[in-house]
């Protein structure tokens, strides 16, 4: 009977000593993982699996080791060194991203657009072979060999465009011709023939535009769409014309049909939509409502950001500036500079955005169609733009230049340029006293979009001149000290 006590007395503290084990192995974890999950985690973000293979398979194999190590109740010491050895070789792989973007652009723009189009399902063994291609380019480069990474990364590229191009054709092309054969054989042209018509002659805008510039995929691809899209809206058009001949529904009741869904937009805009005139009239309503939503969502983003980066900046503005009360006098003077910058310009004329302890003027600039020449009817706004930049005496201004996404990336890139470019002329030439005050022109092609490329409106919002005005916080300082 004792020998029994004792036997379950064991099997208990067994049990009780598992189970403590058991519960402590998440907390455990989370101790001896945090640096490498934290480290893999921005590895990541930067896709260093796809640009930096080698390095990324090195750490993921020291995480694993470690994993497992864990897991089968191995010696600390050994996890510990594993997870040193991941941390460093993730590290590494999101540098060597870096490297990888730079030498290996024009390549990986390539990838992203072939993957935008889903090549990897539209054309599977096109994307399959461009995949394997530029591994080998990025491993090479990896390993240092330059110049052959150059020349695979070449061959890459060229397979992703034709893998894009397949993809297009497949995915967009193909089931666009199928719906307005579709609609074709079902005589939809007899109730909806604009609609149906319209649809027609976008893809064949859409083949003309891919067969003319097989570079440039972004407009051919949007014209699909709206293709598809105009066919599927011509049956859907002409089935409701149907049911009016089929006195299944009136005229009358088509278009109450259509009141109703204006008026609950605009119940939920706040506003009664007044329609025994037609929509004219309740549609500018609504969309200036929509424009005064923009913008309080844009200044609560903007204030967001703010307090989060004051809350992060705290501590090394202390380093840099002094004593708290003098970080609080800076701040304030940035926000009533950044205030009085604010109600220099018409909503028209220019955006004020703060972000951070920069400040960003977001021009209502336009230029025409591929060109870089000032219209003078902007003048007036650049001359108001030269009295923004004195609001910052001593800062560092950039220039930034952006477009849509419509046109060969390369040439957006060059336009945007040239854009920024002559903006910085015009400024440079016209300000007497810049003092410490730096200019520099940035472009950024169709890389930072802030709408969405697929509507006119969006590509219009896209099409712009941002300044960045990063304001010199010693002089700031200096003022407040009466240097």
């Amino acid at each position: 009977m004792r020998s029994y006590r004792q036997f379950s007395l064991l099997t208990i503290l067994t049990i009780c000593l598992f189970s403590k084990i058991a519960l402590a192995q998440p907390a455990l974890r989370a101790q001896l993982f945090g640096e490498a999950d934290a480290a893999m985690q921005a590895a990541g973000e930067v896709n260093a699996s796809i640009l930096a293979p080698t390095s990324y398979q090195q750490a993921a194999d020291y995480y694993r080791r470690a994993d497992q190590a864990l897991s089968r109740g191995r010696s600390l010491d050994d996890i510990q060194a594993d997870l040193v050895e991941a941390v460093r070789y993730f590290k590494q792989a999101t540098e060597r991203t870096e490297i990888a973007r730079v030498g290996l652009l024009s390549a990986y723009q390539a990838r992203s657009d072939a993957e935008e189009a889903k090549a990897s399902i539209y054309a599977m063994d096109l994307w399959r072979e461009a995949e394997d291609t530029f591994e080998n380019a990025v491993r090479r480069l990896e390993s240092g060999n330059m110049n052959r990474a150059r020349s695979t990364g070449a061959d890459a590229e060229a397979l992703y465009r034709e893998a894009e191009l397949g993809a297009i054709e497949n995915n967009y092309f193909s089931s666009t011709r199928r719906l307005i054969e579709e609609a074709e054989d079902d005589k939809v042209d007899r109730y909806a023939p604009i609609t149906l018509a319209k649809a027609t002659q976008l893809l064949a805008d859409a083949e003309m535009q891919l067969r003319s510039n097989r570079y440039d995929t972004d407009l051919p691809r949007s014209l699909a769409r709206e293709s598809n899209y105009e066919a599927q809206h011509s049956i859907y058009l002409a089935g409701r014309i149907r049911s009016v001949d089929d006195r299944d529904a009136t005229m009358e009741e088509l278009l109450l049909e259509a009141e109703e869904s204006f008026t609950r937009i605009a119940g939920n805009l706040d506003f009664v939509a007044e329609l025994d005139s037609g929509f004219q009239a309740p549609t500018e309503t609504i969309l200036a409502r929509l424009r005064e939503l923009q913008a309080d969502s844009e200044t609560l983003l903007q204030r967001n950001e703010q307090v989060a980066f004051l809350e992060n900046e705290l501590a090394s503005m202390e380093a840099r500036l002094g004593d708290e009360s003098e970080q609080r006098k800076i701040q304030e003077q940035i926000q009533q500079r950044f205030e009085q910058l604010a109600q220099v310009f018409t909503r028209d004329e220019a955006q004020v955005l703060r972000r951070g302890d920069e400040v960003i003027v977001r021009m209502g600039l336009n230029f025409d169609s591929g060109a870089s020449v000032i219209r003078p009817e902007y003048f007036s706004l650049l001359r108001k733009i030269q009295a923004a930049i004195d609001v910052f005496p001593g800062s560092e201004v950039e220039v930034q230049g952006h477009t849509d996404s419509f046109g060969a990336d390369e040439l957006n890139l060059r336009l945007s340029e040239d854009r920024a470019r002559a903006v910085s002329q015009y400024l440079l030439a016209n300000m007497d006293d810049l003092g410490a005050t730096s200019i520099t022109p940035v472009g950024l092609g169709e890389t930072v979009p802030l709408a969405n490329n697929e509507t006119p409106e969006g590509r219009t919002r896209n099409r712009r001149i941002d300044l960045l005005i990063r304001p010199n916080l010693d002089v700031l300082a200096a003022a407040l000290r009466g240097l």
